[in-house]
């Protein structure tokens, strides 16, 4: 049995969160698989309604952190990104900065 998978969920369980969280973020664009321009800032569009445990979200590309959105639904503009594959999630967050579990992702190409 790998355990290392159990300590996750232990974890998540023991803070009284939920891997499956009640509610959903959407990143309405760009679309999954969009080509972006490379010279230029991409624009995020979201919504999201957060579960019960959910105070803000934050803004991943590529996993580092760029924001914090305390605004459920909007726009954000990223700084244009380098030649090639990336990926934008949007990730929802107690009060506390810890992650609930739910999250919305898109990969896109900048050229």
């Amino acid at each position: 049995m790998k355990t290392g998978l159990l300590i996750p969920l232990f974890l998540a369980l023991a803070y009284g969160q939920t891997l499956a969280a009640d509610g959903n973020i959407t990143i309405n664009s760009p679309a999954n698989g969009a080509l972006v321009s490379a010279d230029s800032k991409v624009s995020v569009n979201y919504e999201a309604m957060l579960g019960p445990k959910g105070d803000h979200m934050h803004l991943y590309v590529d996993g580092k952190r760029i924001e914090v959105l305390r605004q459920l639904k909007g726009n954000f503009e990223l700084d244009a990104l380098n030649p090639g594959k990336h990926k934008i999630c949007l990730t929802e967050n107690t009060k506390w900065h810890m992650s609930t579990g739910m999250e919305n992702c898109v990969e896109v190409i900048a050229q």
